[in-house]
């Protein structure tokens, strides 16, 4: 019987596009959009700062320095958060039925800089009882020790825990560690794979 949900964070909750993001940094460098998704996106530098082993201020002079840029820190922190659509994908009615039922949680490899964008300005935050930030646990997905955490914040067994994630890898990863879990694409895909396996019909308790 599941008693927790846990949803990552974007492209489930909150949607964004990588792209957007190469096109704002675009502005204050030279460098081709390769080049920025290899030297910037995919940089060790960047897992380190979602795990918070790095500050704001070092990630913002790490950008800089490999963009060969000038930018303001108040132009990077800008840039930085216009990758989001400030509209929820899963919506407010239907994650304030689901959490009336059951217990939802956040479970996300993010950063400081993009969680406080997303906590002013997505209100459907309000239904979650808790959230495990990457940043604020020192792990990144599909690690087993950030599903272990999500687990224990849970306050349930893992086969009591239901999953979803748009990265097939997490899934994945959920369901090594005994966590149910369905690969999201869409919130219609979504809400009717909840109906036909019944699970928000059925009691938590």
């Amino acid at each position: 019987m599941i008693k927790t949900f846990i949803f990552d964070l974007g492209n489930v909750i909150v949607p964004f596009g990588a792209d957007s993001k190469i096109e704002s940094l675009q502005k204050f460098t030279k460098l081709q959009p390769q080049d920025i998704h290899e030297k910037v996106l995919l940089s060790e530098e960047i897992r380190l700062f979602e795990k918070g082993l790095i500050s704001v201020r070092e990630i913002f002079e790490f950008i800089g320095k490999t963009l060969e840029s000038e930018m303001s820190f108040e132009d990077f922190i800008e840039n930085w958060n216009s990758i989001f659509i400030l509209e929820p994908i899963l919506s407010e009615d239907f994650l304030s039925k689901l959490s009336k039922k059951f217990r939802l949680l956040i479970l996300s490899d993010t950063n400081e800089i993009h969680f406080e964008f997303i906590k002013q300005n997505f209100p459907v935050l309000q239904y979650f009882d808790d959230f495990v930030l990457s940043y604020e646990v020192g792990f990144l997905k599909p690690s087993k020790e950030i599903f272990q955490i999500a687990v224990e914040k849970a306050g349930c067994l893992s086969e009591e825990c239901f999953f979803t994630d748009d990265i097939k890898a997490n899934v994945e990863g959920a369901k090594k560690f005994g966590i149910n879990a369905v690969q999201f694409i869409s919130a219609e895909q979504f809400k009717n794979h909840l109906n036909i396996t019944d699970l928000i019909q059925k009691e938590p308790h």
